[in-house]
């Protein structure tokens, strides 16, 4: 869905302001001034700030989906699949570093309304994995481990990855998803299962 000019700009100035200050520290005075908009302005556009940070955590989560359903679809194999999500999905952080952070650390600041719907969207992302993984431990290439503890493992070291990654660091952010994929896929595949690579 298409939105407005001035809705993207608030948008855009809040993330920037929630990435560097937090949600807490960020008012709508801030994104206001930001913008270069009156505070009826927002109101506008948003009920209030919560529906601000809502907004990008969904719009960000959309794009996490977008990605890994895109990794899902371009592959027979599961191995292949998984590797593709994983790629994509620590890729996405080159162009919405600012996005990601504040879909991982400000969730928990919305209502409980939001939030609940957030964490519907999380759980789609922890889903896809989970069946994949599943799929993959079921053709008997995976270690005895189990498929939750897989699961949350390979997205913290997606998730968090965020905290330390440098755009103009040694590492590209697609070495850094390749980094990634060998150390988890060294982890819970068995013995000689990828030795074709």
């Amino acid at each position: 869905m298409k939105i407005s000019k001035r809705k993207a700009e608030i948008i855009e100035k809040a993330t920037d302001l929630f990435y560097r200050h937090g949600f807490v520290k960020a008012s709508v005075r801030d994104i206001v001034k930001a913008v270069g908009i009156t505070n009826s302005t927002v109101y506008i556009h948003f009920k209030n700030k919560d529906e601000i940070l809502y907004c990008i955590i969904e719009d960000i989560g959309s794009a996490l989906l977008k990605e890994i359903r895109a990794g899902i679809e371009a592959h027979d194999d599961p191995v292949e699949c998984l590797r593709d999500m994983v790629f994509r999905q620590v890729c996405l952080m080159k162009g919405k570093k600012k996005e990601i952070k504040i879909y991982m650390e400000e969730q928990y600041q919305l209502p409980i309304v939001l939030r609940k719907r957030a964490l519907k969207q999380h759980r789609q992302i922890y889903d896809l994995y989970y069946n994949m993984l599943c799929k993959i431990k079921e053709k008997g290439l995976i270690r005895d481990i189990d498929a939750t503890v897989m699961t949350f493992a390979i997205s913290a070291m997606m998730n968090w990855s965020y905290r330390w990654f440098k755009n103009k660091g040694r590492l590209s952010i697609e070495e850094v998803a390749e980094y990634i994929i060998r150390i988890f896929f060294g982890g819970i595949f068995r013995e000689g299962v990828l030795e074709k690579d």
